[in-house]
Order: structure tokens, then sequence, then C-alpha cells
């Protein structure tokens, strides 16, 4: 390099031709402006990816769920998320006590021993467990089994097995006499969660309305906010994000009751479209919440066909 090279600047390339500095800040600037335009674009990618991890996980433990209560024709109650993965009763079935589970749910992720899974089927693309809820008396032994009522029933639940809403079909129902026999909407009545929107004024599924939820698989998202992650630490606070106020509904917690009283407004579990941004309009939760007769119908306990 000669010296007036050297006082411009700037470089030789394979050609022998002088880079100025001014050359070398341009492609400086166009390197930059691409990180600036590729970074968001991977960082788009590996969101998705990390969804659809989450999507996969959700179907194989719906189809878990389906299994078991093939088997068992009940919900297994949730496992305690503050249990670490490895420690006694870990993944577990929480107590019950005639029959529903007896720690009201509030800490519960996904029992994977009793559905035959692994801690880390059990947690989302994020690591964190993934929070499992089950209706009120769907615990109870025997009730979702549909195969003793029939559609063209017209006699109400048999409440003497179990106090409403884990009234049963009439074991009495057979033959063709249909006034021996529950119909499929007496049965479902009452029964599964109240799903609300994000507003929380417009209810997607109603168990006044025979469409329950008669579970709730929730993935809290990237930000974590409400759940445990795999070592059993409540996350109360959001990471990489805002703590939604739509998501405040869908946390673990103290609040959380599943009782025989149906869901209030407060209390009802919310579902709506992925959005980022301010606390008010945050949500990046996951839901997985099959309706009580699409369960039944998945396990193969349905009602008879007269």
């Amino acid at each position: 390099m000669n010296a007036q090279e050297i006082l411009t600047g700037g470089g030789i390339n394979s050609q022998g031709r002088v880079f100025t500095l001014v050359e070398l800040a341009i492609v400086l600037e166009i390197l930059t402006a691409l990180i600036g335009v590729l970074l968001p674009m991977s960082s788009a990618v590996m969101d998705n990816q990390t969804r659809e991890i989450t999507r996969q996980k959700l179907k194989n433990i719906e189809a878990a769920l389906a299994n078991y209560v093939a088997v068992n024709k009940r919900l297994p109650c949730p496992a305690d998320g503050t249990i670490p993965a490895g420690a006694a009763n870990a993944g577990t079935e929480g107590g019950r006590t005639s029959g529903d589970c007896t720690n009201e749910q509030i800490s519960g992720v996904v029992p994977w021993v009793a559905i035959g899974l692994t801690s880390a089927d059990t947690e989302d693309g994020w690591y964190h467990r993934i929070t499992y809820r089950a209706a009120f008396s769907l615990t109870r032994d025997n009730a979702l089994d549909m195969s003793l009522c029939d559609p063209a029933g017209s006699k109400a639940v048999d409440t003497a097995v179990s106090s409403t809403p884990g009234g049963r079909c009439w074991a009495s129902c057979v033959g063709t006499d249909m006034t021996s026999c529950t119909s499929t909407q007496s049965y479902l009545l009452g029964k599964g969660f109240d799903i609300r929107d994000g507003a929380g004024t417009t209810l997607i599924m109603s168990a006044a309305a025979y469409t329950g939820a008669a579970y709730i698989l929730i993935s809290h998202g990237g930000n974590g906010y409400g759940s445990y992650d795999n070592s059993s630490k409540y996350i109360a606070t959001a990471i990489g994000g805002v703590a939604g106020d739509i998501e405040a509904f869908n946390i673990n917690g103290p609040a959380v009751k599943v009782t025989s009283t149906l869901p209030s407004t407060a209390n009802t579990f919310r579902d709506a479209e992925y959005s980022q941004g301010a606390a008010a309009m945050y949500f990046d939760d996951h839901l997985v919440r099959p309706s009580v007769f699409s369960l039944i119908q998945r396990a193969q306990l349905g009602p008879r066909s007269h």
C-alpha cells in the first residue's frame, strides 16, 4: 500500500483495486441492515418451531388422556406441579376423596406417570410443565361412561350414585323403553368447564349448554406466566414478555378452585387469539379444551344406539 492509499484509508481487493473508507462504510451499513432484517426473521422461525413442538406435545397428551379414559372411564386428577421430577410422587395422580381431587387443583400439572408418559413429554417447547385441570365430578369412578345412555332417552340422570353434576346414565336402560334411559343432553347438562373469550363476555363453551370442557391443558407460552418450570419452580413473573391480563385467568395459584359450583365469570378459563404487546391484550397461552362428549366419543364410551 502506497502513501496515498494509507492517507485515504484504502485497502486492496483480489484484483488490486483499492477500497476506500467510504466503500467499507457502505458495506458495513449493508451488513448491518441485513442483520437487522434476518435476526427478527430467525427469531420468528424459532418461535414458530417452538410453538409447533408444543402443539404436538399437547396432541400426544390428549391421546394419552383419551386412552386413560377408555380404560378407567374417568379422568385422572392432576399431579402436583411443586414436586421436582424424580422425587417421590412426582407426576403421580393427586389424591381423591369420594372420587374428587382433594387438592382443588391449585398447582395441577399433567400426571405423566398415571397416563404413561415421561416428565419431558408433558413439558411445552419452553420447558415449562403443562397445566392440567379436570372438571369437577369427571374424576369419579365411571363418570365418563355413557354406554348406558341413549340419545332418544327421556329420563334425567341417576343422581343416586353421585350428586349433580356427577349424575350417571340409568343402569335400567334396557330394550327399547326410552322412558328408562337417560338422554345425551341430560347426561351432559352441567358437566365440564365454562370457557370464555379474552374479554370474558362471550361463552365459548358452556356446561349449561351441554358443551362444557372435560379438562383443560394449558401451555403458558414463551412468557411462562403462571406455570411451573421443569424444576418445579413457579413462574410468577413473565419471562421475555409481559404478564397478560387475560392470561391471569389461566395461571396456577390458590385462586383456582374446581368445585361443585359451576365456575363464575371471575374464575372461568379464558381462550383468545395469540397477541403480543401491552398487558391488556397480551396472550400467548395454548389451550386444549375438548368437550365432555367429544372425549367420551374418542374413548369409545359413547351412548348406545337403540
